[in-house]
């Protein structure tokens, strides 16, 4: 008698057919990509730096997830124009309400605590009810998806925690919760299959469209100021090559601000193919990582890091700049350039041969072949996003770069103006 290689009750004719299946997929992918847009567009204006690095992580799993979905729904029979249309008018308000919300705590519920378990419950009965064996494709994808669904929530649930015993109730941000549950119920729930309410709720925050924050936010509370210019490290030994390596530290965990640039480049870079998304979340994740390895490594020799003022120059003076310059200076101005040396090779030279310190030079392997990735996606988005051929955006991105860092120059000497002002 066969087994069916594992695979559980194969005569069973299951709950959906290819058409119904694909509704319902298109529906799955369409949520992963607004909480994708969701995700980035909150994540400058969010102060605690733990939501902000989760939101980067969450972002990119979004957007995978969204990848795979799209995928799967091509191979049954869809036409790729299906990919791009809203499955309900509902469900449509439900993001542009979330997007919306106020605090991070807002935040945490609406996405940790509302549809990422939704999301989450409706795989299991996807999964459950689909015909096992001719839907065995779609099983994997959602068996995967639900591994990083089940992480994000227990992470969520961990946050909301935090913040209620550093103070912040859980309560405050129940509205919030209710309103996007309610949303979500008006649509349908997930998968649809509750049928939509006829009546479509009344719009709550998202009068206007949703702008970008024109500064990007460091907790006040738990962490020293904003700073335009690059910060120092105090009481570090004077000794040449330690100064170079503890800057090196803290250049890595100053890249939270080429996160949020990239963040702000998802969200206001309308009408690309959805393999630039993609991309970009992968970038955009990658800076995530690279912060939190000038984090470690700093913490790892007793630097308290997060007291210290918090660079935000890579986003500030940018996101007055159109999406494709905004890009343009990080990827191309910044990231290929520092392709030649002695950039990323003499980074990674000097961790292991001068400083010989194994943790950053581990970190700064890393670092050297993500950035060469980076400087690809570069040359390869850029063209699209100018119109033009790469050498014009090469010079065009070195004058927004020089740009840029005069404004840096001047904003660090009204900051030092203050500053001297105020001590007397």
């Amino acid at each position: 008698m066969t087994t069916y290689v594992g695979i559980s009750n194969p005569h069973s004719v299951g709950k959906y057919g290819v058409d119904q299946n694909s509704k319902v997929l298109r529906r799955y992918r369409y949520i992963h990509e607004q909480l994708f847009r969701t995700e980035a567009a909150q994540l400058p204006a969010r102060g605690h730096w733990d939501l902000k690095a989760a939101l980067g992580k969450h972002l990119y799993e979004d957007a995978e997830a969204a990848g795979a979905l799209r995928a799967r729904v091509l191979e049954l029979r869809t036409p790729a124009p299906h990919l791009q249309k809203a499955p309900n008018l509902a469900l449509s308000l439900l993001f542009e309400e979330l997007i919306f919300a106020q605090s991070d705590m807002e935040l945490l519920v609406g996405i940790y605590r509302v549809l990422k378990p939704a999301l989450l419950e409706a795989y299991a009965q996807h999964m459950a009810e689909t015909q096992q064996l001719v839907d065995y494709p779609t099983i994997r994808v959602l068996r995967g998806l639900s591994l990083d669904l089940r992480e994000q929530i227990e992470w969520g649930e961990s946050m909301i925690a935090r913040l209620e015993q550093e103070g912040e109730a859980a309560e405050e941000a129940a509205e919030f919760g209710q309103r996007m549950a309610g949303y979500l119920a008006a649509a349908g729930g997930i998968n649809g299959e509750l049928g939509a309410a006829a009546q479509v709720p009344a719009r709550w925050r998202s009068g206007k469209p949703y702008e970008m924050p024109k500064n990007a936010v460091r907790d006040p509370k738990r962490m020293g100021g904003t700073a335009l210019g690059r910060t120092a490290i105090p009481n570090i030994p004077t000794d040449p090559v330690a100064i170079r390596l503890f800057q090196m530290m803290k250049g890595r965990q100053e890249e939270m601000a080429a996160v949020e640039n990239l963040a702000s480049i998802v969200y206001d870079q309308k009408d690309m193919p959805w393999e630039f998304y993609q991309d970009l979340a992968r970038h955009l994740w990658d800076e995530v990582r690279h912060s939190l390895f000038g984090q470690a490594a700093l913490e790892a020799e007793g630097v308290d890091w997060s007291v210290l003022r918090q660079y935000v120059g890579g986003y500030d003076p940018l996101i007055g700049k159109l999406p494709a310059q905004r890009y343009a200076v990080l990827s191309i101005a910044v990231e290929e350039k520092a392709m030649a040396r002695p950039g990323k090779v003499w980074e990674y030279e000097f961790c292991r041969d001068e400083a010989k310190h194994p943790l950053m030079t581990r970190f700064q392997d890393y670092d050297w072949a993500d950035e060469v990735t980076h400087a690809g996606f570069g040359r390869k988005w850029t063209p699209e996003m100018f119109g033009e051929e790469l050498e014009y955006i090469r010079v065009a991105a070195e004058l927004d770069l020089k740009e840029r860092d005069r404004v840096l120059e001047v904003w660090a000497e009204q900051d030092a103006a203050k500053t001297r002002a105020s001590n007397g």
